[in-house]
């Protein structure tokens, strides 16, 4: 097999053995590492709408739709209408269970981070650089 497709395997299954970890660290507070990610973008990076939302998850409008709903059903966000200029314009506002379920997995992400070795880390950069 060629090194370098041989290479993008062992990094494709490091990843998923990192997502697995990650999702296991939410799962303990009734979030996905992804859904996880949604709050962060709402919370930290001040993208409060579906669309910034699908945007920056590089995916349509109806699956950052279904991101979003999901956490609404949860009660972790709220959607906010315009009623006034136009009701088709979505806010989304994070609640105060979000909140601090967000900042529950952050610490805790935090002290799973010291696990990872320096060459963890680098090997995800050398995947983002292909």
């Amino acid at each position: 097999m060629d090194d370098k497709i041989a290479l993008m395997s062992q990094w494709y299954l490091e990843g998923v053995y990192l997502i697995q970890q990650l999702n296991a660290v939410c799962q303990e507070h009734d979030l996905s590492y992804d859904q996880y990610l949604v709050l962060e973008q709402i919370i930290e990076e001040k993208r409060d709408t579906p669309k910034q939302i699908a945007d920056v998850f590089k995916t349509s409008a109806p699956a950052a739709s279904r991101k979003v709903n999901t956490l609404q059903s949860k009660g972790f966000v709220r959607k906010i209408r315009d009623i006034d200029r136009d009701q088709r314009t979505v806010e989304l506002e994070v609640t105060l269970d979000g909140i601090q379920r967000y900042q529950a997995i952050r610490h805790a992400l935090t002290t799973k981070n010291r696990q990872f070795k320096p060459a963890d880390i680098e090997h995800l950069r050398a995947i983002k650089a292909l």
